[in-house]
């Protein structure tokens, strides 16, 4: 059975995969802003279906058009997909997630903005002002600043850069917990989890084997862009720990 149940699901995968590539190729030249939105929420719902994850969310979604930076801890490359399935935008990704195939061509398209690996990269500084400016402009962007995923037993220490084009937007912080909780409701999924020296074949493969997941979003208050970046991404940080705290 879970040889088969593998099987069924790669399969709904690359259906979802090739449907979206087709969608953003044709498409998406001729659909309104708005309408990407929707269709990037779509797409997300169905792949996370397609893993046979069932996706709960908790607390009160930023309003559409209106900028956001919602501050997220990293645990799979699902993450993105929950996110999305939840509220579309647009996200801060490390520059690997670029060359994935076919995943990078759609995050791409979805107007992922890519940092370089390198902590001192000049590039950085660019792309920096393009989330400052996408903040602006009344889009909300999604950024991991753990800068890598893990386990999901505990929140790593935040990479505070990109808060400061919140600070230049005046846009505030909203914290989402991200959670992959095992049937008891408390202790973490391990097959959810894609770090170390886990590869994406790997990870799908552990995801998509068994019988049912669950991931979970809680979107806490707002968190204003008071003080220095590193006062406020502490307290972005420490929101996060206390509330994973509190579900166990």
């Amino acid at each position: 059975m879970t040889i088969l149940r593998l099987t069924y699901r790669l399969i709904l995968i690359a259906v979802c995969i090739f449907y979206g590539m087709a969608e953003m190729f044709f498409l998406f030249p001729v659909y309104s802003k708005q309408r990407k939105l929707r269709a990037i929420q779509l797409w997300s719902r169905r792949v996370l279906a397609a893993c046979g994850m069932e996706l709960s969310v908790y607390g009160t979604l930023p309003s559409q058009g209106v900028g956001s930076m919602i501050i997220a801890n990293h645990i799979s490359w699902l993450d993105i997909m929950a996110v999305n399935a939840a509220f579309p935008n647009r996200f801060v990704a490390k520059d690997d997630v670029a060359k994935w195939p076919l995943v990078g061509y759609l995050a791409t398209q979805a107007q992922t903005v890519y940092v370089a690996r390198n902590k001192g990269s000049s590039g950085n500084s660019d792309k920096l002002r393009t989330v400052t400016d996408a903040l602006k402009n009344g889009d909300t962007v999604t950024l991991f600043p753990e800068g890598t995923s893990s386990e999901g037993r505990s929140i790593l220490p935040f990479k505070t850069s990109f808060f400061q084009a919140a600070f230049e937007a005046r846009t505030p912080l909203i914290p989402v917990l991200c959670r992959y909780p095992n049937p008891d409701g408390s202790s973490p999924n391990p097959a959810a989890a894609y770090y170390g020296d886990i590869s994406l074949v790997q990870s799908i493969k552990m995801i998509c084997s068994r019988r049912s997941s669950k991931v979970e979003l809680h979107f806490l208050p707002p968190v204003l862009p008071e003080g220095d970046r590193r006062q406020c991404a502490q307290a972005v940080r420490t929101a996060l720990e206390r509330k994973q705290r509190a579900l166990g």
